[in-house]
C-alpha cells in the first residue's frame, strides 16, 4: 500500500480519485459523500482506499482520548489506549460494571475502574481510606495519557536510601541552637519551579483577540511567520514592530481565509479600521512575492473627488480626458502617458472654471465656445498661462479622441510663464538649522545651503556617494568643507546608533524609511528645515552670484543649464537687491574640484 498524495486544497487529506488533486472536502462543484469505512463502518472521518484515518494504515497518527480512562493523547500504537492502562489490563485481568461510573471496563479488587480508582489517590496521599464512590461524587480530573514517558519531560523523584537508617537523619537544628550557620552547601536543596504545560505565545493570544479565530492554513500561517521574522532580521525591525507585523498577518489569514498565496492588498488594508499596522506587512509580503496589488492608484481616487458635484456628461468627458493623460494612447493621436504630478497641477489649474461653467448651466464640454474661453481667461500674466495649459490640453486632447466637434482653444496665445526674480532669504532661520542640535537637520542645511545640492539630489544621495571628503553625484562631484564634512560625520554616528540594524542603502533616513529600502521625501526635508529646501537652495545660488561667481561655475559646481546661470546673473543690478553679498553659514569660496 502506497502513501496517498495529499489534496491540493487543504494539504491536511488525500486526494479522493487518483489524479485528481482533491479530496472529497475541497472538490469543487460537489459536497462529496464519501462511503462509510469498510473496515469499521464509520462515516464521519474518510480518508482512502476505503477506509477512515483511524483504520488506515498510513494515516497520520492524530490523538484521542483513551478508551478506558479517557486521558487525552492516546493513538493507535497501543489500540487507542494509553500506556497505563495496557498496565492495567495487564494487571487486572477482570471485566465488569465498575461500582462508580458503571462502564463495563477492567476492575480491581474494589470492583472500580482505572479512571475511578484514580480520583482516590488523594485520599491515600491524606492518610485516610479510599472511597471511590466519594471521590468521584463532585466530579473526575482526567489528564493526558502518557506523561510519565521520560520523553516527554518526565523525571522521578530521588528515591530515598534506604540503606541507611532513618533515625540518623535529623533536620538542621535551629539557628538560635548552632554556634554558627550552616554553609551553603549544607542547605536543602530548593524545589523545582512550576512548569508550563503549554508555552505561551503572545502573538496567538493577541490576534484571537480581534475575534477572528486562528488561521484556516496553519502550513501558510507558518510560512509567513517564517518570512516576516526572516525580513525582520534582515531589515533591523525592533522587537514591537515584529510582533505587531506578525499579528496583522494572522488577523489576515483568519479574518478573509486565506490559505494560500497572494495575498490581496486590499483586504490588508481593511485592518487599519481595527488599529493594525499594515505598512511593514505590505513591504514583507510585497517583498517575498507574496502580494497582490489589487489597490486603485492614489490618483484615481483624488481626481473622483475632484470631479463630485459636475454633471455627468462633463464627468465623463473629463474621465477620458484623465485615461488619455494617465495611461496614454496606441491609437491615433499616440500619446505617451504624463507624470501624475502633471495631471494633478493641469486638474488643480482648471477646476474652478470648470466648476464656474457647471453652474452658470452648461452640461457638458462641447456647449463651450470660443466667446467662454476668452470671458474666464486673464488678460496677462501667469494665471493666463496656467489657466490655459490646462484648457488647452483638455480640448484638445478631447477633439483628438473626437469626443468634441470643435476645440475653442485651437489658434489662441496665451504667452509663457513669468520667471520670478529670485530672492534672497534671512540668514538668521539659516544659521539656526546649520547648528541645529539635530543632525538630520544640520547634514541636510549643510548640503543645501552650503553645496547647493539639489533636494531630489538630497534625497536620493547613498552612503557610497559620499568617499574620500566628496560627494560623488552623476553629473558632478563636490568637495566637501570640513564644516559640512563634520555634520555629516555626526549624522552617521547618529545614524548607527539610532538605526543599527538598518540596511537602507540611502544617507538620509527616517523611522518608517529605516525598516524599508525606500528613500525620504522632499515633503520631509522641508518639514526638518523649516523652510523651502528649493529656496535654501536658491538664496545659495543667489549668494554665489553675489559673491563674484561667473556663469562657467555656476553651470559646473550647481549643475544648472547656461540659461539658469544668466537668469541668476541679472539679479545683480535688480533695484530690489543690495550689491552686497548675501550672508551664509559657509564660504563662497567652495567650488567643484573639477
Amino acid at each position: 500500500m502506497n502513501a496517498p498524495r495529499m489534496c491540493q486544497g487543504c494539504a491536511q487529506r488525500p486526494e479522493a480519485y487518483q489524479a485528481r488533486g482533491w479530496c472529497y472536502q475541497c472538490k469543487p462543484g460537489t459536497k462529496g459523500r464519501p462511503l462509510p469505512c469498510r473496515r469499521c463502518g464509520t462515516s464521519g472521518d474518510y480518508w482512502a482506499a476505503g477506509l477512515c484515518r483511524r483504520c488506515h494504515r498510513l494515516a497520520p497518527q492524530l490523538p484521542e482520548a483513551c478508551r478506558d480512562c479517557l486521558a487525552w493523547g492516546a493513538t493507535r500504537t497501543l489500540r487507542w489506549l494509553c500506556a497505563a492502562c495496557v498496565s492495567w489490563r495487564h494487571r487486572h485481568p477482570g471485566t465488569g460494571e465498575c461500582i462508580s461510573c458503571h462502564r463495563d471496563l477492567t476492575l480491581n479488587e474494589h470492583q472500580a475502574c482505572r479512571l475511578c480508582w484514580t480520583q482516590t489517590h488523594d485520599q491515600a496521599r491524606a492518610g485516610l481510606p479510599r472511597d471511590v464512590l466519594a471521590a468521584s461524587r463532585a466530579g473526575q480530573q482526567l489528564s493526558f495519557a502518557n506523561m510519565g514517558d521520560p520523553r516527554n519531560g518526565y523525571r522521578p523523584r530521588p528515591r530515598r536510601d534506604y540503606r541507611r537508617p532513618t533515625d540518623q537523619v535529623r533536620p538542621p537544628a535551629p539557628v538560635s541552637e548552632r554556634e554558627e550557620p550552616l554553609a551553603p552547601e549544607d542547605l536543602p536543596a530548593p524545589g523545582p519551579d512550576q512548569l508550563d504545560l503549554f508555552e505561551r505565545d503572545p502573538v496567538t493570544e493577541s490576534a484571537r483577540r480581534f475575534g477572528f479565530g486562528d488561521p484556516p492554513s496553519n502550513r501558510f500561517a507558518a510560512q509567513l511567520d517564517h518570512h516576516a521574522l526572516d525580513h525582520a532580521a534582515r531589515h533591523g525591525w525592533s522587537s514591537r514592530q515584529t510582533r505587531r507585523t506578525r499579528i496583522t498577518l494572522r488577523v489576515l489569514q483568519a479574518r478573509h481565509r486565506i490559505q494560500a498565496p497572494p495575498v490581496s492588498a486590499s483586504q490588508l488594508l481593511e485592518l487599519r479600521a481595527y488599529g493594525l499596522p499594515t505598512r511593514l506587512a505590505l513591504t514583507m509580503l510585497a517583498d517575498h512575492g507574496l502580494l497582490l496589488q489589487d489597490r486603485p492608484p492614489p490618483l484615481h481616487a483624488w481626481f473622483a473627488r475632484q470631479l463630485a458635484g459636475l454633471p455627468e456628461p462633463m464627468a465623463s468627458e473629463l474621465r477620458t480626458w484623465f485615461d488619455v493623460l494617465h495611461r496614454g494612447s496606441t491609437t491615433p493621436p499616440r500619446s505617451r502617458p504624463r507624470h501624475d504630478v502633471t495631471i494633478r497641477t493641469r486638474t488643480q489649474w482648471a477646476m474652478p472654471t470648470l466648476r464656474a461653467w457647471a453652474a452658470a448651466g452648461h452640461r457638458s464640454l462641447r456647449e463651450i465656445t470660443r466667446e467662454d474661453v476668452l470671458a474666464v481667461l486673464p488678460a496677462e500674466g501667469s494665471a493666463r498661462v496656467k489657466l490655459g495649459v490646462a484648457l488647452r490640453s483638455i480640448f484638445t486632447t478631447l477633439k483628438g479622441h473626437r469626443v468634441l466637434f470643435l476645440n475653442p482653444m485651437a489658434r489662441m496665445r496665451i504667452g509663457n510663464l513669468e520667471r520670478r526674480v529670485p530672492m534672497p532669504i534671512d540668514t538668521e532661520p539659516i544659521r539656526a538649522v546649520f547648528d541645529s542640535p539635530d543632525p538630520a537637520t544640520a547634514a541636510i542645511t549643510g548640503l543645501i545651503a552650503v553645496h547647493g545640492l539639489r533636494p531630489r539630489e538630497v534625497c536620493a544621495l547613498l552612503l557610497v556617494d559620499i568617499l574620500d571628503s566628496r560627494v560623488m553625484l552623476p553629473d558632478r562631484t563636490i568637495l566637501l568643507a570640513p564644516a559640512t564634512q563634520a555634520r555629516l560625520t555626526a549624522w552617521l554616528t547618529y545614524r548607527h546608533h539610532r538605526w543599527p540594524g538598518s540596511i537602507n542603502p540611502h544617507f538620509l533616513i527616517h523611522t518608517k524609511s529605516a525598516t524599508t529600502l525606500e528613500q525620504v521625501r522632499v515633503p520631509w526635508l522641508t518639514a526638518k528645515l523649516g523652510m523651502s529646501a528649493s529656496s535654501l537652495r536658491r538664496d545659495r545660488i543667489l549668494a554665489e552670484v553675489h559673491a563674484g561667481g561667473d556663469a562657467r561655475r555656476l553651470c559646473d559646481f550647481f549643475g544648472v543649464t547656461i540659461s539658469t546661470a544668466e537668469h541668476y546673473a541679472s539679479t545683480l543690478n535688480h533695484p530690489d537687491l543690495d550689491d552686497s553679498p548675501t550672508d551664509a553659514p559657509a564660504s563662497s569660496s567652495n567650488r567643484s574640484p573639477r
